[in-house]
């Protein structure tokens, strides 16, 4: 049976055409480079190598045959690299769950920094609920969740990357978007667009323990579940609200926002399991934890 030295062996033998530098160039000597370019014709009933006493040649056959045992040769060694590459995480896919809120602040700076590192990694990137994500990491549908911090089963492992302060979300309209900035007291008397605590239990406890240091508890009028959603409620002049202070970026027309005088600051980060034999997952984790150092180091992550 023809194996993969052979074919090494005679390639080179048919680029060199002597059998001395051949031998030379595959750190063997004469005569097992011989035997086993006599065994190969003698497997494949064909004389590949016209021979004289001064000089080698390939015949016909054996020039068809050294290009297609290059071209094996070739898509073998890219079988071994890619298969490496795919060990060392530097090949393959990795699937990215996160919730809106990242979309805004953490989600793109870390897909920017992890592509530039690994660009042979696909990344397939899923929007979700905060309450949705464990059941995702635990089923394996994703390998990596972006989210506010949360109880977490011990297989669940969690990376604090970024937090932020609240900020007040109002109507264009309303008499408070003249204001430079929000005492959350202000807004007593408001009607709040909200989100159930089941939707996200971190950022839904920061809402209300800010209200709550204001010596009230916000009146909820409506309830949904993505940020955006919130936004667009508000803009409507459907009520205000209190969300991550990323989503100012969305600049969405009917709808201002504006500092608070005081807030909490919510936290989000990377969420993973640790039964996940992904070999792409701890290159994913330890960019995201460089670009965390970078960021607390430039007091930028605080933002």
């Amino acid at each position: 049976m023809i194996d993969f030295r052979q074919l090494r062996y005679y390639t080179v033998l048919a680029e060199t055409l002597h059998y001395g530098r051949a031998a030379q160039q595959l750190h063997i000597t004469q005569p097992p480079l011989s035997r086993q370019i006599a065994a190969l014709e003698a497997e494949l009933g064909v004389v590949l190598l016209a021979r004289t006493s001064r000089a080698v040649s390939l015949t016909l056959a054996g020039e068809q045959f050294y290009r297609h045992a290059k071209g094996l040769l070739a898509d073998l060694d890219n079988a071994m690299r890619t298969a490496q590459a795919t060990a060392r995480g530097e090949r393959g896919e990795l699937r990215l769950n996160f919730t809106m809120s990242a979309a805004w602040n953490l989600l793109p700076r870390l897909i920017k920094a992890y592509s530039g590192e690994r660009p042979a990694v696909s990344l397939r990137l899923n929007e979700t609920l905060p309450r949705d994500l464990q059941a995702a990491l635990n089923s394996g549908s994703a390998d990596i969740g972006i989210a506010f911090p949360a109880h977490l089963p011990g297989h669940l492992r969690y990376l604090p990357l970024h937090s932020e302060p609240l900020c007040a979300v109002l109507p264009s309209t309303h008499p408070l978007a003249a204001q430079a900035c929000i005492d959350v007291a202000w807004l007593a008397d408001e009607r709040f667009v909200s989100f159930p605590s089941s939707t996200a239990p971190a950022l839904h406890e920061a809402l209300l323990s800010c209200c709550q240091q204001q010596g009230f508890s916000p009146h909820i009028h409506l309830e949904t579940h993505l940020q955006q959603t919130i936004v667009n409620l508000v803009a409507e002049g459907l009520g205000v609200s209190l969300v991550p202070d990323s989503m100012r970026r969305m600049q969405l027309a009917g709808a201002v926002f504006r500092p608070l005088l005081a807030s909490p600051r919510v936290e989000q980060g990377l969420y993973w399991n640790s039964a996940n034999s992904n070999p792409c997952l701890p290159g994913f984790i330890e960019c995201a934890q460089r670009l965390a150092s970078a960021y607390r180091a430039s007091g930028v992550a605080a933002e």
